[in-house]
């Protein structure tokens, strides 16, 4: 039996099309981690990290962290979680694949659809349909 590839069925326009989206989104993570090397921070961040650290400044260690939690989440990086968003949403449009082949079996076997099995299967199908189409909108989990 023949082995199927991920290129059945494109053309070479669809197949130069899917390369050229790749090549922008991996343009975009590269142009972003550049400027994560030579971040400035805000003014506005930079103040707020002053405030947290002279507010805490009877445990150093404590100020620094919470000035550096302040700083790290100041920096935009809309490439970064794009991707990583569609990396976890591509993970659970695997899990809902395994639900539904799950649930095919037992439709196979004509398990009865209030079997614990069955009602735990459908549930795993939704939520991961239902969260990978949420992290797809931008939806933090």
């Amino acid at each position: 039996m023949k082995e199927r590839g991920i290129t059945d069925g494109l053309t070479m326009n669809q197949l130069a099309e899917r390369n050229a989206e790749h090549v922008a989104t991996i343009a975009a993570l590269v142009a972003e981690n550049a400027g994560l090397k030579y971040q400035e921070p805000t003014l506005t961040a930079m103040m707020a990290c002053l405030e947290e650290f002279y507010a805490d400044e009877d445990v150093p260690e404590r100020a620094m962290m919470a000035a550096y939690n302040i700083l790290r989440k100041s920096i935009s990086t809309p490439a970064t979680d794009a991707f990583l968003a569609e990396v976890r949403a591509s993970e659970l449009d695997s899990l809902a694949g395994v639900a539904e082949t799950m649930l095919i079996k037992f439709s196979n076997q004509q398990c009865s659809s209030d079997m614990h099995e069955v009602v735990g299967w459908k549930m795993v199908l939704q939520q991961a349909a239902n969260r990978a189409a949420q992290l797809r909108k931008g939806a933090a989990l």
